[in-house]
């Protein structure tokens, strides 16, 4: 997709946001359902729904489960507000040709009090029973991407669906409730690019012995790149040259219908690699139309990856959420990767590749030099070695007088052909020293 068409998406994503505002009355019960999941997500401001690339999915977006390769397991802990201790437990296993399949449960304790009576003169007098509050909830979901059924030439073959089954019970002192509900997601994300869209429609369901459930829309929008290189995919640089993404950005935005109640959650995470066993990382978020304060909106968090083989890894997330005047919350979560080739959104097409270059060259031979930009680089995204189109991208940048870049996509054509004797005498040629001399002066500087 060309930035034309990802810049109307942004667009559309943020008149969403600006219209989405409307507060008015409502009641939900079972309002536990709401409490993030997972660390990682809750010191990203609980923006993931346009991620959704790890086991906590299950919580934020079913769908997003489909991009799992191997077996995972999450356990979180959070001490929570005001003495309440919450459990979470998640896993999920991808089954090849099938799908992925997954599962959670979650408890929240509020702790007990010992029960009071009044006497005559209006005394309080304690007794030796006690009140307990809790809840917990058991789900089951199943996602799968669509292009495994319909094949990998439409639009929907980036498209993957979930489902998800909740089972929820709420207990406080001797009164009893509870529900069923379901969530029903969806999940955009094209092969060859670095953005990510999601949707899903959480707890429509029924509740017992209690008014409605927590019925939620969420939409989320993600955006993948490396931060030390923030610009160059909007840079011409862009079309030949492709980063190692180590920062991802998110937006949802998140709607209540009952309540008729808004908000819009925003966050980031940026890893960095020390060595091949270690990785940390460092979460921030905000959380909009929180009614505790605006520094209740901000959360926190850091990660650390050990990679204990090549496809082995072990995740330990914490992250602290504010909340106003009624304290902080930590919550603590590890998650296991593990029986199975690690998830990489990496994919080869060499027959794709060279039919874009096939177009670019035609157009170039047109000396629709823009247009054909588009289609080397896309033939590259497809495969990133095929030197035919770095040579494109450099005669496209040449004719366009840009000198300096096409030397450089011409270089990257050598590097992944060196057996290309003329394109060799043709950058040793005494027309390119002036460039060379100033990228020598620049690498010397740096």
């Amino acid at each position: 997709m060309n930035k034309k068409i990802l810049i109307t998406l942004l667009i559309i994503h943020i008149f969403l946001i600006s219209n989405i505002f409307s507060i008015g009355a409502g009641t939900t019960s079972i309002n536990f359902l709401k409490i993030s999941q997972g660390g990682r997500q809750s010191g990203m401001g609980e923006a993931f729904a346009g991620i959704a690339d790890d086991v906590n999915a299950i919580y934020y977006n079913i769908a997003g489960l489909s991009q799992l390769t191997r077996h995972q397991a999450c356990l979180m802990h959070s001490f929570w507000l005001l003495g309440v201790n919450y459990e979470y437990i998640a896993y999920a296993l991808p089954v090849k040709g099938f799908g992925t399949l997954a599962a959670y449960g979650t408890f929240l304790n509020a702790g007990e009090i010992a029960k009071t009576t009044e006497d005559s003169m209006g005394q309080y007098l304690l007794t030796s029973e006690i009140a307990k509050a809790s809840n917990w909830n058991i789900s089951i979901a199943y996602a799968k991407r669509i292009g495994e059924i319909i094949g990998e030439n439409s639009f929907f073959s980036d498209v993957s669906a979930g489902l998800k089954l909740n089972f929820i019970n709420e207990e406080v002192y001797t009164d009893t409730g509870g529900g069923f509900a379901t969530d029903i997601g969806f999940y955009y994300y094209p092969k060859y690019d670095p953005y990510s869209i999601g949707f899903v429609v959480q707890n429509a369901g029924f509740a017992n012995n209690r008014p409605e459930l927590p019925l939620t829309l969420r939409l989320g929008f993600a955006y993948r790149f490396a931060l030390e290189n923030i610009m160059l995919s909007f840079s011409e640089e862009g079309y030949f040259t492709f980063a190692e993404n180590n920062t991802v950005g998110d937006i949802d935005v998140i709607y209540y219908p009952t309540e008729q109640l808004a908000r819009v959650n925003v966050g980031a995470e940026k890893f960095w690699i020390l060595n091949k066993y270690h990785s940390v990382g460092v979460r921030l978020g905000y959380k909009f139309g929180t009614d505790l304060g605006w520094v209740s909106g901000f959360t926190f968090g850091l990660g650390y990856e050990l990679t204990a083989s090549k496809d082995l890894n072990f995740d330990l997330d914490y992250a602290l959420t504010p909340y106003g005047e009624l304290g902080i919350s930590h919550r603590i979560s590890l998650t296991g990767k593990f029986l199975g080739v690690a998830e990489k959104h990496e994919y080869e097409d060499k027959v794709q590749a060279i039919e874009y270059y096939k177009k670019g060259y035609e157009l170039l031979y047109q000396r629709k030099y823009q247009e054909a930009l588009y289609q080397f680089s896309e033939s590259l995204k497809r495969d990133k070695k095929y030197s035919p189109a770095y040579v494109g991208i450099g005669a496209c940048f040449l004719n366009m007088g840009k000198k300096e870049l096409a030397y450089k996509a011409y270089l990257k054509g050598e590097e992944y052909d060196p057996s290309n004797l003329k394109l060799k005498e043709f950058l040793d040629s005494p027309d390119w020293q002036e460039i060379k001399d100033k990228l020598n002066k620049e690498s010397e500087g740096k």
